[in-house]
This record gives structure tokens, sequence and C-alpha cells, in this order.
């Protein structure tokens, strides 16, 4: 079987990497002619029918509720694969695989921990949102707590905003370099302008239009690949649904490397992962899926609240197909590296490598046209998680701060710096994406903390307990955004003194110290003023919850919130507590360790 595998993989290969066996040689990824050719067709007929719905969609657009909300026409399927396009960024689909064969265990808890986030959305967050009937969540801050707490949150959404869409687009002309020899920066300014015009011209309608046809292009350029794959290197019939698929390999698996399966032991068996890292990582990634803010717009496109529920359901599945789908190609990536790669050819895989191991595999095991697909699939992804977010900025500037600034603002007007402002944030990520630091190799799972440890506590507490008022909105979300970009530049270091004792990549789980400082923040400064008192808006609270009487004593019990307060109390010293764990193996003879940077290359 393995054998098989080496030989159709290595045939693909340059014989040249092989030459010298004597010491480690790095394998570097070639496209053949053919291979390139067909990508780059299919990324100029994506372009382009990419444009054209844009341009379709452009004349469903005469209000505002028609630009930033699609006229709220979108539910069931057609949402929940919007909804999940819009989730899954470029990362998720070449750099999954490059992580789970790189750390196992480790990105099993991630994405868990994200499709667990789409039930707390569908629980706690969704029917509320869609039953308040605006844009963004950003206006539910608003109108819930004020113009102050509103423009406070926009700067949060443009921080974390910028975040994620920078590492799209350095992602984008990655892939253009790699794949078509293009120059970075040409590759990357021409993808930037054309998700940038195709949103602009085209709004919600275009962008939900395009996320949809993108969702589909995901899903086909994954699984017929992943599926032949599987099927060649011998997984047998259940290849046919490839998150499944390689369940008759398992046993090589924990014969070349048992400890592939452990929770707890993850990058070959020598780095620790301890239940306070996986904690970590659920209130980083779960409770940050909660607060994206371009998840959250989706919500206000269904027509009705059980569409917004229906639309969850569907988004959450869809999202989970493809990410249980690169647990295939990761697992039979690991499986040969262990037992071909490393022990039989004495040959490395470089990291910037790992990121093209579905690519690899494409070319060496599928018809050239079905290997180029993933390029296709990879850029869909990148380009619709970009709209998403450009779409989040232009509506956060262009309606929530300028109908704050100019209230008595007509609907045409409004609309118009939608257009504006969605250009300028595309054109101003591009300029910024042109030289971007190392660490935005990170920005993603970044973004992911940034709004777990603003949004997340101020809405979730907004809509549950009438006691939130302004100024323990406006604290949490200072307190959130500050300490979550702090503690990730010192690497879970406060003032010298380490907060995220979590193991050598803690700093990727500081929610687990910013999340409850936020929500203790929050419950603290909003009982110690006195809680909210303005009865409309406490009338709004029973409302959204789709009550149709008031009752004043209805989600104002402060026993709720003083619980969930003291447990985050906890929670924030159980984070700065040394952990045994991490303690044992510093004890034991070096190892090799895996560093924020080297996890920092497959994002």
């Amino acid at each position: 079987m393995i054998r098989l595998f080496l030989t159709a993989l290595f045939s693909a290969l340059p014989f040249s990497a092989f030459a010298q066996q004597a010491a480690p040689q790095y394998y570097t990824f070639e496209p053949s002619a053919t291979f390139s050719t067909l990508g780059i067709s299919y990324t100029i007929a994506m372009m382009v029918a990419f444009l054209a719905v844009g341009w379709y969609a452009k004349s469903r657009v005469s209000t505002s509720d028609d630009y930033f909300a699609a006229g709220r026409s979108f539910g069931g399927i057609s949402n929940g694969l919007a909804m999940s396009s819009n989730y899954m960024s470029l990362a998720t689909f070449l750099g999954f695989t490059a992580l789970l064969w790189r750390l196992q265990y480790y990105l099993i808890a991630i994405t868990l921990s994200f499709l667990g986030g789409f039930v707390l959305i569908s629980i706690a967050m969704a029917p509320a949102l869609r039953r308040w009937g605006k844009y963004t969540s950003m206006q539910f801050i608003g109108e819930r707590f004020g113009h102050t707490a509103k423009i406070v949150a926009v700067l949060c959404m443009i921080f974390l905003a910028q975040l994620y869409l920078i590492g799209q687009m350095k992602g984008t002309g990655n892939v253009f370099q790699v794949m078509f020899h293009w120059d970075y920066t040409t590759g990357m300014v021409v993808g930037g302008l054309v998700v940038t015009a195709y949103v602009t011209i085209g709004g919600m309608y275009g962008m939900s239009y395009n996320q949809t046809l993108q969702a589909i292009i995901m899903g086909l350029a994954l699984i017929i690949p992943t599926a032949i794959i599987l099927w060649n290197i011998g997984a047998g019939p259940a290849s046919v649904f490839p998150p499944f698929g390689y369940g008759s390999l398992v046993p090589e698996m924990e014969k070349a490397l048992p400890s592939y399966f452990d929770p707890f032991l993850t990058v070959n068996g020598t780095v620790p992962m301890s239940l306070k890292f996986h904690i970590g990582i659920i209130l980083s990634i779960a409770f940050g899926t909660i607060g994206l803010p371009h998840i959250a717009m989706r919500y206000f496109t269904a027509p009705s609240i059980r569409n917004a529920k229906i639309s969850t359901l569907w988004g959450a599945f869809f999202v989970g197909l493809i990410f249980f789908t690169t647990f295939a190609v990761g697992f039979a990536a690991k499986l040969y590296t262990v037992q071909v790669l490393n022990q039989q050819m004495n040959l490395q895989v470089q990291p910037k490598e790992a990121d093209l191991l579905l690519v690899v595999m494409s070319q060496a095991f599928t018809p050239t046209w079905i290997a180029a697909l993933p390029i296709a699939g990879a850029l869909a992804a990148g380009f619709s998680t970009i709209a998403g977010l450009l779409m989040v900025i232009g509506t956060g500037i262009g309606h929530d701060i300028y109908s704050t600034i100019s209230p008595n603002a007509d609907d045409k007007k409004k609309v118009k710096m939608g257009y504006l402002f969605t250009a300028l944030g595309g054109l101003a990520t591009i300029v910024l994406a042109l030289d971007p630091p190392d660490f935005l190799l990170t920005s993603v799972i970044w973004a992911f903390v940034v709004a777990a440890s603003t949004f997340t506590p101020v809405l979730i507490l907004g809509i549950w307990w009438k006691g939130a008022n302004t100024l323990g909105a406006i604290a949490g979300l200072v307190v959130g955004g500050v300490l979550s970009g702090w503690l990730w530049f010192s690497k879970g270091v406060f003032f010298g003194f380490p907060l995220i004792q979590a193991g050598p990549v803690g700093n990727l789980v500081t929610g687990i110290f910013t999340v409850s400082a936020a929500w203790f923040t929050v419950v603290v400064v909003s009982l110690l003023t006195g809680g909210e008192k303005d009865e409309k808006v406490l009338r709004e609270i029973d409302r959204i919850h789709g009550w149709r009487n008031y009752d004043p004593k209805r989600y104002s019990s402060n026993t709720f919130a003083i619980v969930t307060a003291a447990i985050a109390l906890l929670l924030m010293i159980w984070s700065a507590m040394p952990d045994p764990a991490y303690k044992k193996k510093a004890e034991l003879p070096a190892q090799p360790t895996i560093t924020v940077a080297a996890v920092a290359q497959h994002q």
C-alpha cells in the first residue's frame, strides 16, 4: 500500500530531490506546466464569474436593506452555504492539512471548537439578533448600550477585521506566487482588487450569491481529489466519503506514530497539550466564532427566525464536512511522511511546503484537471472570507458610524457611504498587505482571540442579562481588546509576569485569560454602576427573546451574572498558575519543541 503511495508520488517529483540520501534533504514542490495552466484557467474563470455575479446583483440594490442585508431574503441552504464559505478562509483550506500534519490532535481540538461555536451561536445569539432586525452586531451594541459603545465596537471590529483580512490577502498572493510563479505583489493586488470590486458593486446581495457559489467550489475542489487520493493509497471503498475514508489505515498510523491520537501529546509525541491548553482553545476559538462580526451579519439576511436557525445548522454541516475532509488529507500526508519520507528516504518536508501537501498529493494521485481544483478552492475560500470582512467594514463605517454622525441622512446617502467605505477598506488592506510583518502569519487565530475577548462577552450578556449597562459594555470592550493585543505581542507575559501558563504555544490560547477578564469586567462594572435603567431597552430584551409581554424580573437576576463572573475570575487565576505538564517536560532531557514561529507558518 505504502509502496504504491511512494511510487505514485515520487513519479511526480523531481528526481534530483532523491539523488543523495546520506543526509536529510528538503523537498520543494514544483507544479507541472499543465497543472499551472489549468490552475490559471480555473482562477481566471472564477474571477470573471465572481465579477459577473457582483454586477448582476447591483441591479437588485435600491435600498440600504438591499445593500447591507440582501433584502433579508437568504435562508436555509443558500444562507448556510454562504455562512460556511464566509467562515472558512484560505488558511482553513490549505493550512489545516499542514497543521494536522504538524500538530495532530491539536487540530481536532481547534476544529471541534469551531463547530462548538456554531452550536453556541444557534442557541445564544442567532434568534435574538435576527429579532433585533439590524445589519451588524455593532448596531446591536449601539442600540443596546449607546453610541459610544457602538463606536468602540466598530474600532474593535476594524482591528480584528484587518488581522483577518491581511492574512487572507497575503495568502492569496502566496498562492499566486508559488503555483503560477507570479510576483507576490502582483498576485495579491490582482486578487484583492477583484474581490473588492465585486463586493463593492453588489453589496450583500453580490457577496451572498458569490459566497454560495464559492462554498460549492470549495466542496468539490476538496472532496473529489481527497476521495481519489485515499482510494489510490489503499483506503478502500470508504474513500468515497473522505471524512471516514481513512479508517482502514488507522492501525498503520498507530504503529507508525502511537502519539497521533493522543489528546495530550502532539508534534510526534514531543510537546504536551494539557487540559488548560484545550480549555484555552475552546475559549479562544469557540467564543471567537460567536463574536466574529462577519458571521453575525449572515443572520440579518435571513427572512425569519426559523430561517436564521436553519441557516446556522446548514452552516455547521458544511463547515464540518470541509474540516473533517481536511483530516483525511492530513492523515494521509502524515502517514506518508512518517513511514516513507522520514524512515525510508531520510527526506524532510519544510513547514512552507507542508501548506501545499493537498496540492502535492493531488498532482501525484489525480488527473491533472482534478489536481488543479484545490487551487481554485483555496482562492475561493480566501475571496469569500475577504468579501465578508470587507462588507463588515463597509457596513460598520458606512452605515453604523455614518448614521451616528449624520442621523438625518437619507437612505440613498447611506448606500453611497457603504459603497465608498467598502472600497476604501479593500484598498487599505491591499496596501497593508504589500509588506506585512511576520506576526500576520498567525493573524487568523489572533482575530479569533480578539473577537472572543471583545464582542462575545458584550453580546451574550447584553442579550441574556438586563443588568448589563453602557459603562460595563464599554469597559469590557476596552479591557478585552487591549489585553488580547497585549498578551499576543508579549506571548502571554503581562508586566513581566507570565499570565498564560499553557505551554510553548500558550499565546495562541490567550482567550483563557482575556475572555474571562472581559466578561468579569462587564459584570462588575455594570453592578457597581447600578445596571441598566432604560425601560425601553429592557422591553427590547424581552422582545428579542420572543416574549409579547414585558416582565421586569425576566432576565434581570444578578445571580447569573455574579456566578459567571466568579467562574471568570477563577479561570483568570488558574491561567496564571504554573502547569505541571510543562514543568515536568522542562525537567526532562532536551526534546524537539514547536515554536510560535513554526505554528505561524501554517496560518
